[in-house]
């Protein structure tokens, strides 16, 4: 595929999720941790013409006047939906566009960034990824819309899940992939001791469990961090969800609410995914467990994209080691051996900060581009917006 087939494949994804909402949804900003839609949109035409047409091309004509609204470092988010006009910003993903597919074959091809399509490998996942935080964003405008049945159909529960065991020892971590992020790089050996793993993650009828068995109120569980967290805000179930008679319902990405007790549990903290994993007795696993045993089962990644509106159910049998949902680890984010910041330090180094916390596996929404055994997510422990459950380790 060519670098602008790449790019172009990208837009069509986006587009055919997001370019249809209706104003007051990509106007809105429902949740202060995330910019909103409109934001995401003209950032990622913005992304595109600093990257191809400024920094290789030399010009910063449809890049620079647009930096303050639609830069990563640039306006507040509380300030980018300000002026907010649909026709304005769809012009300025097209015009970008335009000018990239006009220009392009003069770009130097010898230029570090061009060669073999790097570049345009690199905004096209940008875009992927960018694509998913907007489902984000679009889910808690989903939430605070409300519309929740006042009755739920007592859940499916299937019970305690078997379990993977993986033999540990002596295995190789990351990837020297040159279109990998900086991250994810480089390969390198890493000592694992024999552990096991849930065969699927953390369903809804197990958290249901989790609850009823007051795992809320039971300090011991915690962290003093994630106690101290959960007191503080008043968490007492996974975000979005709603009791309706004896059981729960939540939204979904099209609206509806409903809860299927097989679907893997999303709204969760890292705090959350702890006391879960001290209450059955087991732990969350670090990174390196979750790549190992995506590399030895031979994961290939259940992703339905944004076709589906929330999480599948697990399948007996089907790890979902990639895919379905994010996995919350042990791992806080750090450099592998020998990092080097590529193609600059905003995108990994400014979070080695002790705080961020590893997700791994990708999500239902994850772009197949990216769902790779390496790929490394990072957000702070308390981020519950994130279609992020878990799986319990064990060993």
């Amino acid at each position: 595929m060519s670098a602008l087939a790449i790019l172009d494949a990208a837009r069509e994804r986006t587009l055919a999720v997001y370019g249809e909402l209706p104003d007051e949804v990509l106007g809105a900003w429902p949740d202060p941790e995330f910019s909103p839609l409109c934001w995401h949109l003209g950032h990622i035409a913005f992304t595109e013409a600093h990257w191809l047409l400024a920094k290789v091309g030399g010009d910063g004509a449809l890049s620079v006047p647009h930096a303050r609204r639609y830069a990563q470092d640039g306006c507040a988010k509380a300030e980018r939906n300000a002026g907010y006009d649909r026709g304005e910003l769809f012009d300025y993903l097209e015009r970008v566009r335009a000018v990239v597919r006009e220009r392009y074959a003069t770009l130097d091809p010898d230029h570090p960034l061009m060669r073999d399509d790097y570049l345009a490998r690199f905004l096209a996942n940008h875009e992927h990824q960018h694509r998913e935080t907007m489902a984000y964003v679009l889910g808690c405008h989903r939430e605070r819309a409300g519309g929740a049945p006042d009755d739920a159909a007592p859940l499916v529960d299937d019970g305690a899940p078997s379990r993977l065991e993986l033999e540990g020892g002596a295995v190789t971590i990351g990837t020297d992939d040159p279109h990998a992020y900086d991250n994810e790089r480089s390969a390198h050996e890493v000592t694992l001791a024999p552990f096991a793993l849930d065969a699927h993650p953390v369903t809804v009828a197990a958290w249901k469990r989790f609850i009823d068995a007051g795992g809320y109120a039971r300090e011991a569980l915690w962290s003093p961090e994630g106690w101290a967290w959960r007191r503080t805000n008043d968490v007492r179930a996974p975000k979005g969800w709603r009791t309706a008679g004896e059981s729960f319902v939540r939204v979904r990405l099209d609206g509806r609410w409903s809860l299927d007790g097989r679907e893997p549990v999303v709204g969760v903290s890292a705090h959350e995914a702890e006391a879960y994993a001290r209450f059955v007795g087991g732990r969350l696993p670090t990174e390196a467990e979750l790549e190992h045993a995506a590399r030895a089962t031979g994961a290939a990644p259940r992703i339905a994209g944004l076709t589906a509106h929330g999480p599948m159910p697990v399948v007996p049998g089907e790890p979902d080691l990639l895919g379905n949902v994010w996995e919350w680890t042990a791992s806080t984010f750090a450099p592998y051996p020998g990092f080097s910041p590529h193609p600059y330090r905003g995108y990994s180094e400014p979070y080695f900060d002790g705080v961020h916390r590893v997700l791994r596996g990708g999500s239902f929404a994850t772009d197949p581009a990216i769902a790779r055994p390496t790929f490394r997510n990072w957000y702070v422990p308390e981020t519950r917006q994130i279609f992020a459950g878990l799986r319990v380790a064990y060993g």
